[in-house]
Formats: C-alpha cells, sequence, structure tokens
C-alpha cells in the first residue's frame, strides 16, 4: 500500500521540488529565449553547511610564533594537530596517502592590521592556496548571537543566549534563521530571495515584481532545507549529476518507485474538483515541464557541461558543488539574475575516532572547493560568486578521550574573489577556563553569524532597508556587520 506521506513525497521531493517551481516552466524558456536574455550583474551565494558540528580549531589554529600557541597545544592535548600528525598510529604514518601530515602555514592580517601566525590543516592544500591568493576570509570565534555579551552575562541570563545551545537540529534552525532564532520556520536566504524577485527582471534591470525564469532563486542539492524558505517560497530541490527528473517516481524502478509511479498516474486520470488532487496535478505537471526543459538544456549542453565537470572529483561534496556549477552555466538560459545554493558535507560530529575522520573530510571540503573556484575560472566568474560555510556549532576546545564534543564558537571560511582575504573577528584565548570559555572548554563566540549573514545580503544585493527587515538583531551589535567585500555599494553593512 502506498502511504499518504509517500505520495506527498513523491510531489515534494522533485528534480525540483514541485512546491517552488514556476507555474510554467516551458513558458518561461521561451519568454526568455523571445527576450534574448543577458544575465547582467550576476551573483551567486552558495552555503557549505558541515553537517554534525564542524571542529574548526584543528581546520585553522595557531603557528608556533603566535601567543596562542601554547594554550592550544595543551588544551588540546593528543587533539592538536601538530601532536597527532607525529604521533606514529596517525595513518599518514603508516602510509595511508589519503592522509597528510605536512601543516601549511600562513600568516594572516586582521582589521586592527595585526599578523597573525597561522596553520591549515594538512589536508586542505586547495583552501590554503586560495587564502594565499586572498581569496578567503577567516572568520574567528563565531556562532549564533542573538545579542553581544559576556560570560557572567549569559551564565546569569542577563543577556539572552540561543535556546537549546547544543542541540543539533535546534542550533541548525538557529544558523539557518541568521538572527539566532530557532523558533523561526523561514530562512534569511529564502526572505532574501523573495525581496530580490521583486527588484530583478529578466533583462538584468531593476523592477518592481516577479522575474521570469524556469527556477526559483534558491536551489539545494541535499534536499530541502530552511535556509532556502522564505514566507512563501521554499526553494527547488535538485539531483546532482543528471537534468532534473522526478525523484521517487520510475516505471522500471524497484517496487516502490513504480507503486508511486501508478498511484500518480492514477491520480493524474482521475476526475475530481478535491482541491488537494487539483494542486497536486498542477505541481506534477509543472515539475514534468521542467524535467523537459532541464532535460533540453543539459542536451544543448552537454559539451560546455562537460567540461565543468572535468574540474570536480567524485565525492559527495564535489559532486553538488559540479551541479551549482553547471546550474551557473546555465544561468541565461534560466533566466537567473540571483541564485542562491546550498550543499552539505556530513559526518562532522566527531564524538569517538576525530583523529581518523575529520582529517578526510577537510581534505574533501578543501579540494571541493578548489574545484569550484577553479571552474568559477573557467567561466569567468569568480568575483560574482561567493561560498561560505557554516556548521551546527562549533565543539570544545577539550578532547573527551577520542573526539570533541558539542560547543559553541567556532571559525567559518568565506571565499571569492570579490573576497579581501584576511582574518576578522577576534582571535580567541584557547585556553580552557580563560575568559572565551562559556563552560568545559565550549568558546564563547566573539563574532555573531548575523553579522557575518549581513554583510553576505549586501553584497548579494540588499538595501540597508532590506538588510535590517532580514536581521532586525543587528542593530544589537555595535560594530555591524564584517567588512568582508571589496568595490560594494553597500558600505553600511559590508
Amino acid at each position: 500500500m502506498v502511504l499518504r506521506r509517500e505520495i506527498l513525497k513523491a510531489f515534494g521531493l522533485l528534480g525540483a521540488s514541485t512546491a517552488l517551481l514556476q507555474s510554467n516552466p516551458l513558458q518561461a524558456l521561451q519568454a526568455i529565449a523571445d527576450k534574448q536574455h543577458v544575465a547582467r550583474d550576476y551573483k551567486g551565494l552558495v552555503c557549505i553547511m558541515l553537517n554534525g558540528g564542524n571542529d574548526a580549531f584543528n581546520m585553522v589554529f595557531p603557528d608556533k610564533a603566535h601567543p596562542e600557541y601554547h594554550n592550544y597545544l595543551h588544551t588540546r592535548q593528543t587533539l592538536a594537530v601538530p601532536n597527532y600528525v607525529n604521533n606514529p598510529q596517525y595513518l599518514a604514518n603508516k602510509g595511508d596517502v589519503r592522509y597528510s601530515k605536512q601543516l601549511l602555514p600562513i600568516m594572516l592580517r586582521d582589521l586592527a592590521g595585526q599578523q597573525h601566525a597561522l596553520n591549515f590543516h594538512p589536508g586542505m592544500e586547495g583552501l590554503h592556496a586560495l587564502t594565499v591568493d586572498k581569496q578567503v576570509a577567516v572568520i574567528a570565534n563565531t556562532g549564533v548571537l542573538i545579542e553581544p555579551g559576556n560570560r557572567d552575562e549569559f551564565k546569569h541570563n542577563r543577556k539572552r543566549k540561543p535556546a537549546f545551545l547544543f542541540a543539533h537540529n535546534q542550533q541548525r534552525k538557529a544558523v539557518y534563521s541568521g538572527i539566532g532564532d530557532n523558533n523561526v520556520t523561514t530562512g534569511w536566504a529564502g526572505n532574501m530571495t523573495e525581496l530580490a524577485s521583486l527588484k530583478y527582471d529578466s533583462k538584468g534591470g531593476l523592477k518592481q515584481g516577479g522575474i521570469s525564469a524556469v527556477l526559483p532563486m534558491g536551489i539545494s542539492f541535499h534536499g530541502t532545507n530552511q535556509w532556502l524558505r522564505g514566507q512563501d517560497s521554499m526553494g527547488a530541490v535538485l539531483a546532482p549529476g543528471k537534468p532534473g527528473k522526478i525523484i521517487g517516481l520510475d516505471e522500471k524502478g524497484n517496487k516502490r518507485q513504480q507503486a508511486r509511479t501508478t498511484t500518480v498516474q492514477a491520480l493524474q486520470s482521475l476526475p475530481s474538483d478535491d482541491v488537494l488532487i487539483h494542486v497536486m496535478r498542477g505541481k506534477l505537471t509543472s515539475a514534468q515541464d521542467l524535467a523537459t526543459v532541464l532535460t533540453q538544456l543539459w542536451a544543448k549542453n552537454s559539451k560546455a557541461l562537460a567540461k565543468i565537470d572535468a574540474f570536480f572529483d567524485e565525492d559527495k561534496l564535489s559532486r553538488q558543488l559540479a551541479a551549482v556549477a553547471q546550474t551557473i552555466l546555465l544561468r541565461e538560459s534560466l533566466g537567473m539574475q540571483r541564485q542562491v545554493f546550498m550543499v552539505e558535507l556530513g559526518g562532522f560530529d566527531t564524538h569517538a575516532g576525530q583523529i581518523d575522520k575529520q582529517p578526510l573530510l577537510l581534505t574533501a571540503l578543501s579540494r571541493a572547493i578548489s574545484s569550484f573556484q577553479q571552474a568559477l575560472a573557467f567561466l569567468a566568474l569568480t568575483q560574482q560568486v561567493t561560498t561560505f560555510t557554516a556548521s551546527d556549532f562549533g565543539r570544545t576546545l577539550t578532547s573527551n578521550g577520542s573526539g570533541t564534543d558539542h560547543g559553541w564558537g567556532s571559525h567559518q571560511f568565506v571565499i571569492g574573489g570579490a573576497v579581501q582575504g584576511g582574518l576578522y573577528g577576534k582571535w580567541p584565548v584557547m585556553l580552557r577556563g580563560g575568559v572565551d570559555d562559556y563552560r568545559s572548554g565550549r568558546l564563547l563566540p566573539t563574532t555573531s553569524l548575523t553579522q557575518v549573514n549581513a554583510s553576505l545580503a549586501a553584497w548579494f544585493g540588499a538595501s540597508t532597508d532590506e538588510v535590517n527587515i532580514l536581521f532586525p538583531n543587528l542593530n544589537l551589535f555595535p560594530s555591524g556587520g564584517v567588512p568582508l567585500f571589496q568595490r560594494v555599494k553597500n558600505k553600511d553593512f559590508v
């Protein structure tokens, strides 16, 4: 028997999610062609979600000349990268070629002009090279904050801290909201794209009203996601590696897929005045039309798409970012001037076995981002696409024996040709019981994700008023947004 939720899944999890499809993709495609659309002033924003809570204190960490180097070694002990890369039990020292042991030193200047002697994890050669090329901003000790405050103020509830502070699902909600509120059901990217859709027409000019495009601005290559959900929209869900098709429906697939297909076909042909069936029919028709459009575009541009694909490895994150780059390649044919993308890399909840697990994850992250930047350079779009990392939360500075536990503050990356490379925020005191230790080695963030998000939104094209709508708690942070970008009109936030 096909359950109701399976039927809804067949309609909701599509090659492009039916909930957010344009009403008639075929007509939209023809309208774009008729107008000889040129995607002027294109910008794309890509979020890489590091699912599980990444231990960023081993992603970027102090070098010997840094004043926090000895605190880092003392607090992390066997988990400190300089310690474990020389351990005979480390897999790189046992001949496993997937692991690297050579530290990657770099000097990064902060906004006050102070130089910081740091290292990237040995597996992150690609990101290290991009950082040397000043295409990477390292945001130090950032995290979900509703308002600024010190340890005592948060502990004695004189300042509001995020609810369910160390819970995966609740903190992902807070991250996606952009304002640290886990009770919000929308995401800041979804709200931002709804505001942007009022401004940009399919010729690259400003207008009032929606845009004529085949796809919504928001696209996820890793399932449905709150970050892309607005008040009236949810973004599209695409499967990487293939032109769009309806996920879960296949006449020649397994028994469940065949059963779904039979049920959907029956619903399409069933005479009924039922509102739900009528809506489902319309959504499914739009999805089928979109699958046709994407298949046509893939066939027409197969050689160019193959060139993009050749930049990438075969791991899951690389496949997702390859799909992002391929979608950007088709931006003019799709009628897109502004796009936001969500991709994801899981496995970062390293309570145990961190020394074996995390190096492979960081290597995959670095290689995928490096490949993505190469693909953007091939498209001459490095200035027009910005990528950033996010995660549930940070992890403890201290070890639990073979891993780390849920934390709060963490480091994040912002990558792109428009980024002013360097170190942003305040480097933390890396000592248990130190001034930045909220509790048991969990660092209290000193830069709010709200401040980072505001700068990303302003770079994307949000006005001062729109940034304040998206992030109403921004005015609680005296320093405002983080000045990440060069040559941006809205200087209030970037």
